[in-house]
């Protein structure tokens, strides 16, 4: 998988992880990669993405299976999967925070 782990800050317990824009695998398995990498587990041991978000509609925004594919030009998408606030961006970036860490007051 073309995903660097540019680090994890402990601090605020989250995750940003880098995906290759030329990527050949879909986002929504690149999301599965981050999530299974903040919660130090295996891929199999998470819930289905699908039970919490549109997977097609992910894809399709930021594309699957052919370079430089996303729909959008630019743009951030995030979500609740699992107890974890996701946020993808078309610059190339999935964070992952337990949900609790965050401040949902905005």
């Amino acid at each position: 998988m073309s995903i660097q782990h540019a680090g994890q800050d402990t601090g605020d317990e989250q995750t940003r992880l880098w995906y290759d824009c030329d990527r050949t695998e879909a986002i929504s398995e690149a999301i599965l990669v981050a999530a299974s990498e903040h919660r130090d587990c295996e891929m199999t041991e998470l819930p289905p993405l699908s039970a919490y978000t549109d997977v097609d509609a992910l894809n399709t925004l930021f594309g699957t299976k052919r370079p430089s594919a996303p729909a959008l030009s630019s743009g951030s998408l995030e979500f609740e999967y699992d107890g974890l606030v996701v946020t993808v961006s078309t610059v190339g970036t999935i964070e992952v925070a337990d949900s609790e860490s965050i401040d949902h007051t905005d």
